[in-house]
């Protein structure tokens, strides 16, 4: 394996992904088609954040805004125009990326813990906004009552697909932004913002860029995963919890990896589907089970898997180490050309 291009490999774990989400309908239970709806979306999510805190170094804290804004233009949107929703899924993520160009002037002024601060207050403002609304439901959020006129087995295969198209197009857009200029770009903001504008990257223009992309992808994923209930509120679409199982599932898995996310989903849904029924002995497992990897494997479920696999699924690199090393000076100089 080891002798195939790094590009070759990734293009043959995305092209195998693809194959799995088109059989999944053809050979799994409704239960099962709907439980992978779900993943799909949530793999999503964790992908952006990854994205964007992993390999930007932008801890967004609440990043949860963008699922909720994105279920619930969806679900207006839909009800309004009297639509089938799911090609609104790409009206989420166009609202979701203009409000998170409307909100980086404000946020990346912010580093550190005041960013994270800054994006969480941002989000409890949303929330009480769409909370005290009442055209949008208030408090008991909205039903999609949109969906009422469409058959039960073409509403989950078409929601089924819909969240499928939007995890593949995650999933492609993290292997070639990585494996580009403006993955370098990325990495050495992350590294050192200090350095990395001296060399000539763009930070604001990088960090505008990765925030627009996360924030589109994350909006039609949310839109998706709110299909599946087919009720939207501001309790749970803005709810810390999904800031919870982002981190869980991407520190759990790798953080700054693009395995490790998947890793982590997967880990998740299996544990919420084998112990889900037993109460609070299941949240009292995730959190042993978080604190173990941060203090006894910081690489996460996938740097554990690595060292036995000795290669990545989706690799990120396009040069060995060692010849990263030799070149620093140019790959940063690459980056500056976004």
């Amino acid at each position: 394996m080891n002798s195939v291009s790094p590009f070759a490999r990734s293009l043959f774990a995305l092209a195998i992904t693809a194959a799995i989400l088109v059989a999944v309908p053809l050979v799994a239970s409704r239960q099962a088609v709907v439980l992978i709806t779900e993943v799909a979306a949530v793999l999503s999510i964790a992908l952006m954040w990854n994205l964007l805190a992993g390999f930007g170094g932008i801890v967004f804290m609440g990043f949860q805004v963008f699922i909720g804004i994105g279920g619930y233009t969806l679900f207006v949107a839909a009800n309004s125009l009297e639509l089938t929703p799911f090609p609104l899924v790409i009206l989420s993520a166009l609202v979701c990326a203009t409000f998170g160009l409307a909100i980086t002037p404000v946020l990346f002024r912010l580093g550190g813990a005041q960013l994270a601060i800054g994006s969480w207050v941002v989000s409890e403002v949303v929330r009480l906004v769409v909370y005290h609304t009442n055209s949008l439901g208030a408090g008991g959020g909205i039903s999609l009552t949109a969906m009422r006129g469409v058959n039960r087995s073409v509403r989950i295969l078409a929601t089924y697909s819909t969240s499928a198209i939007v995890l593949m197009t995650a999933l492609v857009l993290c292997v070639f932004l990585m494996r580009g200029r403006f993955g370098l770009a990325l990495r050495a903001m992350k590294d050192s913002p200090v350095a990395a504008e001296a060399m000539g990257v763009p930070i604001r223009r990088t960090q505008t860029y990765i925030l627009l992309i996360t924030a589109a992808i994350s909006g039609a994923a949310g839109a998706c995963y709110y299909m599946i209930a087919l009720q939207v509120s501001p309790t749970a679409a803005f709810s810390v919890n999904w800031m919870a199982l982002i981190l869980f599932s991407v520190i759990l898995g790798g953080i700054g990896t693009l395995e490790g996310p998947i890793v982590g989903v997967v880990i998740y849904f299996v544990l919420r589907e084998t112990m889900g029924n037993i109460g609070s002995v299941y949240f009292i497992v995730l959190g042993i089970l978080a604190i173990g990897v941060t203090l006894f494997a910081p690489a996460g479920a996938w740097g554990l898997l690595r060292t036995g696999f000795k290669f990545d699924v989706l690799p990120i690199r396009r040069k060995m180490p060692s010849e990263i090393n030799l070149r620093e000076r140019k790959i940063i100089s690459e980056a500056s050309l976004l």
